[in-house]
């Protein structure tokens, strides 16, 4: 596991041993961050689920502005600090050990740019998350969502104030990416 791109790039990951966390695949990863080209630079990421931050660390080399991690596993959370340590973006994150669920139900931090989330495959965590993306002031208007999550799992087209606007498909992996379509309130 490598970051791909940007400043950090060639910059080896550390992995955790056994099948508990599944790296993204470098060349989903360089297809999602083509995808996202356009919207890296001075972003807000979260990265949930973030297992070693592999993503995240990517979207910082990437010249995103700054990334949250959220990751429950205490172990694994470890081996993300030690990867942002080694890129030397310390500084540019925010690592979170706690469930997702529980994040984003006290979440009271401003708006992100950029939402990721890859749930382990075999659970139903995305069908879970989205509605509270899709109903939650946690995405920017006009701010995104990528999915990533297997094959035979679509989702649903419109979820809240999310929109599909687009599956990738690659191997059994797919990228479905929704937009927010929610209206900033004036103040």
């Amino acid at each position: 596991m490598r970051v791909i791109g940007g400043t950090s790039r060639g910059r080896r990951l550390a992995g955790p041993r056994g099948l508990d966390v599944r790296p993204t695949a470098d060349h989903v990863k360089e297809a999602l961050f083509n995808i996202l080209a356009d919207r890296m630079a001075g972003a807000r990421f979260l990265d949930l689920f973030a297992g070693t931050g592999n993503i995240g660390i990517e979207a910082l080399s990437r010249e995103a502005r700054q990334a949250t991690f959220v990751e429950s596993s205490p172990a694994v959370s470890r081996l993300l600090r030690t990867n942002l340590q080694r890129c030397g973006f310390e500084r540019h994150a925010d690592v979170r050990v706690m469930p997702v669920s529980r994040f984003l139900k006290h979440w009271r931090e401003p708006a992100y740019d950029i939402v990721f989330l890859d749930p382990p495959y075999q659970t139903q965590e995305a069908e879970k998350v989205l509605p509270s993306l899709g109903r939650d002031a946690i995405i920017r208007p006009n701010g995104v969502v990528v999915v990533e999550h297997f094959h035979k799992s679509p989702l649903d087209d419109r979820i809240g104030h999310l929109a599909l606007v687009k599956t990738y498909r690659y191997g059994d992996t797919c990228l479905s990416v929704y937009r927010s379509v929610r209206e900033e309130t004036p103040v």
